[in-house]
């Protein structure tokens, strides 16, 4: 019996620390489970978020096509004469937009307005 509480002893006074590789892999496992139900949601907002810029950034330049039409008496011929005063416009009030809107599904096209002052789609 006494042999028997010194090998238990010695067993528990003696146990090296540390995690299993059982115990490794089934925490990595629960960590790519977790990942991977995770990342699709934000890629899902990341869409969202753009989709929100894009109308924000409309409804700011028709607003301001519509301030210039007020000023002026006809819609602007493109956006950046809401930046500028275009050539032979005397009633121009601007700058309508402090600078112009970034696309933020296509950064290198830029918007373009029609002959009613709305922005016409580009994607």
């Amino acid at each position: 019996m006494q042999r028997l509480k010194q090998r238990l002893c010695e067993r528990f006074v003696h146990k090296e620390e540390g995690f299993t590789l059982y115990e490794v892999l089934l925490v990595l496992l629960l960590m790519g489970l977790v990942l991977r139900l995770a990342v699709p949601n934000f890629a899902t907002s990341h869409d969202g978020i753009k989709r929100n810029v894009d109308e924000a950034n409309i409804k700011k330049i028709e607003g301001a096509a519509q301030l210039y039409r007020l000023d002026v008496g006809a819609f602007p011929g493109s956006v950046a004469d809401l930046m500028e005063p275009p050539a032979g416009v005397s009633a121009w009030n601007g700058p309508y937009l402090e600078k112009l809107p970034v696309n933020p599904f296509e950064p290198t096209q830029s918007y373009e307005l029609n002959s009613i002052g709305q922005v016409r789609e580009l994607h």
